[in-house]
């Protein structure tokens, strides 16, 4: 049988599309929440500038355009606010009483918790609350879901957490023997970014690794039982 010779330039054209499919993606979901973040920036100075530019008249009268002091003061208004709030949230209380206005109000906008995540994540403001980072197969099935252990149970039991692409806040829980989780020497950083990416750049976090090491043992045993059935299955006479 010939081979098609546009068969590999048709592989290079699918693979091409997904490279810029995937990083439009990945750009469009970094963008996103810092685009927002400068809307909302933008509306407040100019409230804020709206506010003071009253004051134009008197620093100088009969002018068309306001005064430049107007912006600089807002600015710097909008600076004291923005500086007045973190500082409200480092104390204690304040932590406190902001984390009950989040979770009653602000979890509950679209997209909020995509913003705090992304921005939390690549600012390094917030560590994540992830040890590892791990391959995990809890169905014995052979599929493998990236997953982050957040807790040991035991020496053979761990907590994993599985986030959902491309909201890492949303996700399952499993608790599982060590037997079915691959453990990986890669940030938690990184394999967020890949979750949030929708699965981009794993390719990178999985580099060097053979089907044998990702494949774990729990895996490999249902697996071959299951094979094993079907083999008995085909020589049941009809």
């Amino acid at each position: 049988m010939k081979s098609d010779p546009h068969t590999p330039l048709i592989a290079e054209e699918k693979t091409g599309r997904g490279v810029i499919l995937d990083s439009l993606i990945q750009g469009f979901l970094i963008l996103l929440p810092l685009t927002i973040i400068l809307i909302l920036l933008s509306i407040v100075f100019n409230f804020i500038f709206g506010v003071v530019a009253p004051l134009s008249a008197a620093l100088d009268p009969g002018a068309a355009e306001p005064h430049w002091i107007i912006n600089v003061l807002s600015l710097v208004i909008l600076s004291a606010f923005v500086f007045f709030i973190g500082l409200l949230v480092r104390n204690k209380v304040g932590k406190v009483y902001f984390n009950r206005f989040e979770r009653k109000y602000l979890t509950k906008l679209p997209l909020y918790n995509l913003i705090h995540q992304t921005v939390y994540q690549f600012v390094g403001l917030k560590k994540l609350p992830f040890s590892e980072v791990v391959l995990l197969d809890p169905f014995r099935s052979g599929t493998m879901m990236t997953g982050f252990i957040t807790d040991q149970i035991d020496e053979k039991l761990y907590t994993v957490f599985v986030p959902t692409a491309p909201n890492p806040t949303n996700g399952n829980i499993y608790h599982v023997p060590r037997e079915l989780i691959t453990f990986l020497s890669v940030t938690t950083q990184d394999a967020m970014r890949t979750v949030m990416g929708m699965g981009t750049g794993t390719s990178k976090m999985l580099a060097g690794m053979e089907l044998s090491e990702i494949l774990t043992d729990g895996s490999e045993k249902e697996i071959i039982k299951s094979e094993i059935e079907e083999d008995k299955l085909d020589n049941i006479p009809s």
